[in-house]
């Protein structure tokens, strides 16, 4: 919602009806047929797939004044995704049919949901470009890195990422196996880089953490 103008963000607030979910609530199951759209007031979602192996690959992740489900919505598709709550979320509901209109009635509106699409395509691009070009302990610290930037909170050791992955979440959002994303966090740990909490991680050294998703620094 920040890419919006006050008035926009005043209307779009007024859309649809208020709901609260809980931990581990699904608010979009991959493949279903329904075509609304949820603006997350305030939350922290993950959206995943599953893959033809039975492993579940991570696409991306939503916070607060993100809105969820509008490409169905727009293309009258089933959902691509299951998106899935961590904590509790407050979210407004909102039909296909009015949220058209009030991208129709707000250009900026439009605009602002086309770079939101198009930021998830570049995340998920970026995703490919390091599975083809990076060993699993860099791909790993490229992510750390943008989940840091993007979703950290700063805290006196360093900044937190606190939304809730587990490690095998983590792994599936660089395409290896729980067992290696664990090995890989572990190296982290033993340089100083991170510290590991119950579903948290705590980059205590950023600088460092750069310079290996930069390639630098991969372990022997």
């Amino acid at each position: 919602m920040d890419m919006l103008r006050p008035r926009s963000q005043a209307a779009l607030l007024q859309l649809g009806v208020p709901l609260t979910y809980r931990h581990g609530d699904v608010l979009l199951r991959e493949s279903e047929r329904s075509s609304h759209v949820m603006l997350l007031c305030q939350a922290v979602v993950k959206a995943t797939v599953s893959l033809e192996n039975g492993r579940m690959a991570l696409l991306s992740i939503k916070v607060g004044g993100d809105v969820i489900g509008e490409m169905a919505a727009l293309n009258d598709e089933p959902r691509s995704a299951t998106v899935t709550v961590f904590g509790e979320a407050r979210v407004r509901l909102i039909q296909s049919e009015e949220f058209q209109h009030y991208l129709g009635e707000f250009p900026d509106a439009s605009i602002a949901l086309t770079r939101m699409i198009m930021q998830t395509l570049k995340w998920a691009d970026k995703r490919r470009v390091d599975f083809n070009g990076y060993p699993a302990f860099v791909r790993l610290a490229r992510a750390l890195y943008e989940l840091a930037a993007n979703y950290g909170r700063a805290v006196p050791e360093g900044v937190t990422v606190d939304i809730g992955l587990t490690q095998r979440e983590l792994g599936a959002l660089v395409g290896v196996e729980e067992d290696t994303a664990r090995k890989e966090l572990r190296e982290l740990r033993s340089r100083g880089v991170i510290s590991l909490g119950y579903r948290t991680i705590t980059v205590t050294d950023q600088k460092a953490l750069h310079a290996i998703a930069e390639g630098n620094g991969e372990p022997r």
